[in-house]
C-alpha cells in the first residue's frame, strides 16, 4: 500500500497522450491516469502513466506489455474475483476503486480508494439553502471521516465522480484541498468542459488551471497532510448509510470538524469533549463504556432510537434534571444528555451539537467552547488536525470564491505562538488575542486553503 513521503495527487486524463503527461507535470502529479492504448505515452521520471482498465486479466496483462507503469481498476462485484486478480498481477494493479459496501476490503498491495461523494464547491453560486439560509456547501469532509473513522489503518482515499457538465472549475482546487487536510492522495477527475475549455485556450478555462497550480505547488511543498484528527466531537454511527452520512454532513457544514466513530467498537481516544449517540441504541458494553467517558469528564448527547426508550439512563446517574427538551443526567464529573426526539432534522441535530459544544466553556454560555470558530466567512469549513509534533493545526478550506478580505478565527485552548501558511504567500506569524480559554486571530483573506499551525503553551 502507497505511503508517500510528500502529497500525491492523482490525475485523470481522458485520453493517452503527450498532453496528459504535461499537464500532470504542471500539477506535480506523480500518477496519470489514461485509457489504455497499444502504447504508453512517454513520461519523465518521477510520474507513473497508468491505464484504467476493465475489471479483465488479459486487459491487464495488455496494459503491461504496453509499457503503462500500472493499472486503476474498480472493483468487481465479487471479492474472491478480486483476490484472483491480485494473485495474478500483483503490484502491477496500482489502485482499485471500491463501491461503499466494498469499503471494508483487503486490496493490498494496491491502494483502495472509495466511490463516494461529489465534486465540492457550491451547489450554485451565491445561493443559500432555503431551510437553513446558509450557503449550500457540496464538501467531501464526512466521507473522509467515515473512512478514517472506520478504517484507521489505511489512507482514507476517495474517488468522487465529476459531473459531466460542470463549469465549476474551482472545485479541482477543493480536491486537492480536502484530500491533503486528511493526508490522503488526491483523486483529481477534472470535469469534461474543463479539459476542452483548456484545449482551446479558454481564458476562464486557463486562470483557473493556473490557480489550480498554485494551490497544488503550495500543497506539495508541505508535504503529506497531517494523519491525526484533533477534533473533540466524535458522532458514533452503527454504519455508514443516507441517514448518518446527512447527519455527519450537517455537522461539519456548521464548522464542527467532527469525528465518526464506528458505535460497535467505540471505546474514546483521547482528546474528545463530547461524544454524541444519534438514532441507535448502543449495546450494553459500548452504553458501559459511555458511562465511564461521562464519569471521567465528559459529555455524551443521546438523540434516541425512534421508538425505543431511553430512560435506561437513568441508572447510576447521582442526579437528573430537565433543560429544556433534555434531560441531564449527571454522572462523575460529566453528564449524559438525553434529547427528547430522535434526531429526524439532520440541521437541527447539527445545531444542537454546536449548541452543546459551545457552552462547554467556563462561563457556561455563548459558543466560546467550540475548538474552532470562524466569523463572517461562512462559506469556509476548518478540518482540526495534529501535527507529528503533537502541534494543533486548522485547516481552512473555502468553498466560494478566493476570500480577499480578513475574517476573524479562534480556537479553543492556551497556545502561545501561532503561523499561517496559504498559496501565494510566505509563511507568517499569526498575532493571537486570549480570549478566557481560546485565542482569536485576523485571517488575512483565504486563497482556497490556509494552514494555521498553533503552538500550545507549555509545549
Amino acid at each position: 500500500m502507497l505511503a508517500p513521503a510528500t502529497f500525491l495527487i492523482i490525475l485523470f486524463w481522458p485520453d493517452p497522450s503527450a498532453e496528459a503527461v504535461r499537464r500532470a507535470a504542471e500539477l506535480n502529479a506523480s500518477v496519470v491516469v489514461v485509457p489504455p492504448a497499444s502504447s504508453a505515452p512517454a513520461a519523465p521520471p518521477g510520474i507513473d502513466v497508468i491505464a484504467q482498465v476493465p475489471v479483465d486479466s488479459s486487459a491487464i496483462a495488455s496494459a503491461k506489455s504496453a509499457g503503462f507503469r500500472g493499472v486503476f481498476i474498480a472493483a468487481p462485484e465479487e471479492e474472491s474475483a478480486l483476490r484472483t486478480l491480485l494473485k495474478q498481477h500483483g503490484a502491477f494493479i496500482r489502485f482499485v476503486s471500491l463501491a461503499p459496501q466494498q469499503a471494508h476490503w483487503d486490496v493490498s498491495p494496491a491502494q483502495p480508494s472509495v466511490r463516494a461523494g461529489h465534486w465540492p464547491g457550491l451547489q450554485a453560486l451565491d445561493s443559500a439553502a432555503g431551510a437553513t439560509e446558509l450557503p449550500w456547501i457540496n464538501a467531501n469532509l464526512h466521507h473522509y471521516a467515515w473512512l478514517e473513522g472506520f478504517f484507521p489503518r489505511r489512507v482514507p482515499a476517495l474517488d468522487s465522480d465529476t459531473p459531466a457538465d460542470t463549469t465549476q472549475y474551482e472545485g479541482a482546487e477543493i480536491v486537492l484541498s480536502e484530500a491533503w487536510a486528511f493526508g490522503a492522495p488526491a483523486l483529481l477527475r477534472l470535469p469534461e468542459p474543463h479539459g476542452e475549455a483548456l484545449a482551446k485556450g479558454d481564458p476562464r478555462a486557463a486562470a483557473a488551471w493556473d490557480r489550480l497550480r498554485e494551490v497544488a505547488t503550495f500543497l506539495r511543498s508541505l508535504g503529506k497532510g497531517p494523519r491525526s484528527p484533533a477534533s473533540s466531537l466524535a458522532v458514533l454511527v452503527p454504519e455508514w448509510d443516507e441517514e448518518f452520512e446527512e447527519i455527519l454532513n450537517l455537522a461539519w457544514r456548521q464548522q464542527l470538524s467532527p469525528r465518526v466513530l464506528p458505535l460497535a467498537d467505540f471505546a474514546p481516544p483521547s482528546g474528545l469533549r463530547l461524544v454524541a449517540v444519534p438514532n441507535r441504541t448502543p449495546p450494553p458494553a459500548v452504553e458501559q463504556r459511555l458511562r465511564q467517558f461521562a464519569s471521567t469528564g465528559g459529555i455524551v448527547l443521546v438523540a434516541p432510537e425512534p421508538g425505543q426508550p431511553a430512560d435506561s439512563w437513568r441508572g447510576g446517574a447521582r442526579e437528573s434534571v430537565k433543560e429544556g427538551t433534555i434531560t441531564v443526567h449527571r454522572i462523575g464529573r460529566g453528564s449524559v444528555r438525553v434529547m427528547d426526539e430522535p434526531a429526524l432534522d439532520p440541521f437541527l441535530f447539527a445545531l444542537d451539537l454546536r449548541e452543546q459544544l459551545g457552552l462547554d466553556n467556563p462561563l457556561g454560555r455563548g459558543l466560546h467552547g467550540l475548538d474552532v470558530r470562524i466569523w463572517h466567512a461562512s462559506t469556509v469549513l476548518p478540518v482540526l488536525r495534529r501535527a507529528p509534533d503533537g502541534s494543533l493545526v486548522a485547516v481552512l478550506i473555502g468553498y466560494g470564491r478566493w476570500i480577499d478580505h480578513d475574517f476573524l478565527a479562534g480556537a479553543r485552548g492556551g497556545f502561545r505562538s501561532a503561523r499561517l501558511a496559504q498559496p501565494g504567500a510566505a509563511e507568517a506569524a499569526l498575532k493571537l488575542m486570549p480570549r478566557g480559554g481560546r485565542v482569536e486571530w485576523n485571517q488575512p483573506g483565504l486563497r482556497r486553503i490556509a494552514v494555521v499551525t498553533l503552538e500550545e503553551a507549555g509545549r
